[in-house]
C-alpha cells in the first residue's frame, strides 16, 4: 500500500502521463479547428445575408441544425459545460491519436 496516497493504485508512469497530455492536446486541436470552421461558416452566413439584404432561409429539414444547435453545442464545449473530449473528423488528428494508442499497446505487450 502506498502510504502517501493510502491506496493500492500504482502511480502513473511518466510515459503514461505524457501520452495522456498528448491526447488532450489532440482533442483541444480538434476543438479549436471546429471552432474556427464554425466561426467561418457563421461569418459567411452573415456576410451573405448583408450582401443579399435578406434574412437567411434554411431548408426545412436543416432549420434546427443551422438555427444554432451546432453553435450552442460548440460554445458549450469551448466553455467546458459539456464534454469536448472527442476528436472531430480530422484525418491527421485521428492518425496522431491512433499512433499514441498503438504505442501504448506495444508497451503493454512488452510488459
Amino acid at each position: 500500500m502506498n502510504k502517501d496516497t493510502k491506496c493500492n493504485h500504482p502511480a502513473p508512469s511518466e510515459d503514461s502521463l505524457l501520452r495522456e497530455l498528448k491526447k488532450e492536446i489532440i482533442k483541444l486541436k480538434s476543438l479549436n479547428r471546429r471552432a474556427a470552421e464554425e466561426i467561418r461558416d457563421l461569418d459567411d452566413m452573415i456576410i451573405k445575408s448583408i450582401e443579399d439584404n435578406k434574412v437567411i432561409e434554411y431548408p426545412e429539414e436543416d432549420k434546427a441544425y443551422f438555427a444554432g444547435f451546432s453553435s450552442i453545442n460548440l460554445l458549450n464545449r469551448l466553455e467546458g459545460r459539456t464534454n469536448g473530449g472527442y476528436v472531430e473528423n480530422y484525418d491527421d488528428l485521428h492518425l496522431e491519436m491512433q499512433e499514441l494508442d498503438d504505442h501504448l499497446e506495444v508497451l503493454n505487450e512488452s510488459r
